[in-house]
């Protein structure tokens, strides 16, 4: 691989050639998608097994396979730098990571098990807390989204955001403003606990309509930046490996994603990987109106 300058690099960590590594790990989410696809297809003709994890949360056959192709193909691509999967084994030592892949093989397990199609390939480069390229692949659509988010304003490398579809063609994606009070929200799943009432309610309050949206998983990120949803609040816990990707997309096309006091999400900060609840906005202009007052959640703050 090229070892051209990134002058963002900590002097510990091999320079890289961004561009080179950005080709490569779509390529790799590609690979990742195909094999999902096979697995999925199988499980409509034949359930999969299904396991359940330490916290509950199901783990399937597809989402092992997955993971053991990406964490191989970036430890071939980038030895110097460790990856943290959901599936990962070992990653006691993570706090001292200063630059790390974070990945989630499988996003949407539950959709997948359902059958749903709602389900995605997430890898983001993250460092120093920051995402720096986000990476989630859509595998029954055949589509990457792509987003390069250089925080260094002297660096060349620009910040952008593109979806790659089927045929190889890269659309650059826009900013979406949002004007008025009508707004499309991605509802999750679990919208019907108590603090999702009640922030509708504060959202109905300030004069704002909306058409809720059901999407499973990192899905919605994609969603949002196609302009297709306004407003994604999250009201229960995810993992840090659920919203870094979606996290650039958003950023970097205008968007944001907060906590509820309206700070960035950063990444291996803390002991745990669960984040609090958090607000996702396609228009970061449109965060101050949207911010819930403060209410019970179990998710309010993860330290």
């Amino acid at each position: 691989m090229d070892q051209n300058s990134v002058k963002t690099v900590p002097k510990t960590v091999p320079e890289l050639d961004f561009q080179v590594l950005m080709s490569a790990v779509v390529s790799i989410a590609q690979q990742a998608g195909e094999l999902l696809t096979v697995f999925y297809n199988n499980h409509l003709q034949s359930s999969i097994n299904i396991e359940t994890k330490d916290d509950q949360s199901p783990v399937t056959a597809a989402d092992m396979a997955a993971h053991q192709l990406i964490e191989s193909a970036l430890h071939a691509l980038t030895p110097q730098i460790p990856v943290l999967s959901e599936e990962s084994s070992d990653v006691s030592d993570r706090r001292q990571w200063e630059r790390f892949w974070l990945v989630d093989p499988l996003d949407g397990t539950r959709e997948f098990i359902k059958k749903t199609g709602e389900f995605t390939v997430n890898i983001a480069l993250v460092e120093a807390g920051q995402v720096l390229l986000g990476i989630i692949g859509v595998p029954l659509k055949k589509q990457v989204y792509v987003a390069s988010n250089n925080l260094a304003p002297h660096e060349t490398q620009p910040k952008i955001a593109y979806r790659i579809d089927v045929d190889g063609s890269k659309q650059v994606l826009a900013a979406h403003p949002v004007v008025g009070k009508k707004l499309n929200a991605a509802m999750s799943h679990h919208s019907t606990r108590p603090q999702y009432t009640e922030y509708q309610k504060q959202l109905t309050q300030a004069g704002f309509e909306f058409d809720a949206i059901n999407a499973g998983s990192a899905y919605k990120f994609c969603l949002m930046v196609e302009g297709e949803i306004d407003l994604y609040p999250r009201l229960h816990p995810t993992s840090e490996w659920d919203t870094a990707s979606g996290q650039c997309l958003l950023e970097v096309i205008g968007g944001a994603l907060v906590d509820l006091d309206g700070k960035p999400f950063q990444y291996n900060q803390r002991d745990q990987l669960l984040n609090g609840a958090f607000i996702a906005v396609i228009d970061r202009e449109l965060l101050p109106e949207v911010l819930p007052k403060k209410f019970e959640t179990e998710a309010h703050h993860f330290k």
